[in-house]
């Protein structure tokens, strides 16, 4: 069996991939609509997404299900908390975070706070992936914590969302009328 949610390793969508998709073989994809569209197209034989955030419905899943596109078969609730990462050595003054469009959402206060730009990622691990990859002086990239040795960043702050608590909930998904996977 197979199963797609959106990656790179460590997202909070692989964190729920890896309670919700039992024993599958994980396909990690660069967008919630790849996980989608491999789901419809049978190329997985489940799929795990986020449908609702502290920041609001996901568009996408909620669509997918509210069409017929794709049936809920297993649920769960994650506490979020986001850490800003930073490249080693970048001591240049913070001028913006990368981050998901959620999260972003849900650490307004924070970029508010700090006169920051955000700018939207597919997901929250791919902004630590681009930070890594392609530092950039001053940016920094909201992620789940953790996550800074597999990212070779470094943690400047903690729950960038402030005191309130922010949850998200996930699904595991399945084609119309596909068999009840066996785990």
């Amino acid at each position: 069996m197979r199963a797609a949610c959106l990656g790179p390793e460590g997202s909070f969508t692989h964190r729920a991939a890896l309670a919700l998709a039992g024993d599958c073989e994980l396909a990690l994809l660069d967008s919630v609509e790849a996980v989608l569209d491999a789901l419809e197209a049978g190329r997985v034989d489940a799929a795990v997404a986020a449908i609702d955030s502290a920041a609001g419905p996901v568009a996408a899943v909620q669509a997918a299900v509210d069409e017929g596109r794709a049936e809920v078969t297993a649920r769960l609730a994650l506490a979020v908390t986001f850490n800003l990462y930073r490249s080693p050595g970048d001591d240049a003054p913070l001028t913006g975070v990368y981050g998901h469009e959620k999260a972003l959402a849900q650490i307004g206060a924070f970029l508010t706070r700090h006169s920051l730009r955000g700018e939207a990622m597919a997901s929250n691990t791919g902004g630590l992936a681009r930070l890594r990859d392609d530092p950039r002086p001053g940016w920094g990239a909201a992620g789940p914590p953790g996550l800074e040795t597999l990212y070779r960043l470094v943690v400047t702050h903690t729950q960038l969302e402030g005191a309130c608590a922010n949850e998200t909930h996930f699904v595991r998904l399945r084609r119309p009328g596909a068999a009840p996977s066996r785990t």
